[in-house]
């Protein structure tokens, strides 16, 4: 993909408090959005520098080579071999610092969102909502997301929305905490493309949200049906509500149907419901495993589907 400045910055931003653009990184982009950028302070312009690296493996013992004027241009000059001075324009000391919650505002300017970012924990900024409800949450450098009790202070700004994270590319336990909490993460640089809108950049707000996948659980409330893994069961009129009950608690946040929450289809004891729900399963083909994976026991609470809420499809009201 093409190098946009505000996709260089991103990038550079990874190194939190230390990041810098160098004036020889920055010229190709000097104009009218590099100008804006500086406007908006995302790019704060330091002092320029007055001294350059040494040479690679070089024994001359400087901690740093100086700077100086050379006709109309600048001389890194090596003290012991001329043949590694470095010629330097005017562009080539410039500096500048890179400002995170600017760059954080930018990026949610790209994405669409009106309103400024929201810091939502240290180094982790809430950008907006998008149009399906979902949270949005920027951070800059991966460090900020292995914080203690960052996933709770994400759940708590999120206010009970789903929540998706623009990151850079996280290291596999970080990036597993945060999916296992239920969190959608998306590397910023895998959605953020070129674009002439004055930023250099844009997200495509659909790409923010998981891609959804196919059912795995199918219920047609109509004819009772419930379809699984390519097969199908039609339970009868007096057990379907029981899975019913399982289905709603399946969609909510607390998935557990207690054994009196069953029970309040009928006069039944939960167990014998449960089991009789298990055996129309096995009548359909499946086997006595596969009816307990469904129609999960959990110990001293009660029971549940074992079908996530993201795989189940619906018909019917």
């Amino acid at each position: 993909m093409t190098e946009t400045i505000l996709r260089l910055l991103t990038r550079l931003s990874e190194a939190g408090d230390d990041a810098i653009l160098s004036g020889e990184l920055a010229a190709p982009f000097f104009g009218p959005v590099f100008d804006r950028l500086l406007a908006k302070r995302v790019l704060v312009e330091q002092a320029p520098l007055a001294d350059w690296d040494i040479c690679d493996a070089c024994e001359c013992g400087l901690p740093c080579r100086p700077i100086r004027k050379a006709g109309d241009g600048y001389r890194a000059e090596c003290p012991l071999d001329r043949r590694h001075d470095i010629d330097l324009t005017e562009d080539d000391l410039r500096e500048f610092r890179i400002g995170a919650a600017a760059l954080a505002s930018v990026i949610g300017a790209a994405a669409g969102f009106g309103a400024a970012p929201k810091l939502a924990a240290e180094k982790v900024w809430r950008l907006g909502d998008t149009p399906s409800g979902r949270a949005v949450f920027l951070v800059l450098e991966s460090a900020a997301l292995t914080s203690d009790g960052i996933i709770a202070s994400l759940r708590q700004a999120a206010q009970g929305s789903d929540v998706t994270i623009l990151a850079p590319q996280l290291p596999a336990e970080t990036a597993r905490r945060h999916q296992d909490a239920g969190f959608h993460l998306i590397e910023t640089l895998e959605v953020l493309t070129p674009a002439t809108n004055g930023l250099g950049g844009t997200i495509d707000v659909a790409a923010l949200a998981p891609v959804p996948l196919a059912p795995v659980l199918r219920v047609r409330r109509a004819t009772a049906e419930v379809q699984w893994d390519g097969r199908s069961v039609i339970l009868s009129r007096q057990i379907f509500p029981v899975f019913e009950r399982l289905l709603e608690k399946a969609q909510s946040r607390d998935q557990v149907a207690s054994g009196s929450h069953v029970e309040g289809t009928t006069a039944r004891e939960a167990k014998d419901l449960i089991r009789e729900l298990r055996d129309a399963f096995k009548a359909a083909g499946f086997s006595d495993a596969e009816s307990k994976v469904m129609i999960e026991t959990v110990r001293n609470r009660g029971y549940r589907l074992g079908v996530p809420a993201t795989e189940i499809l619906v018909d019917g009201c």
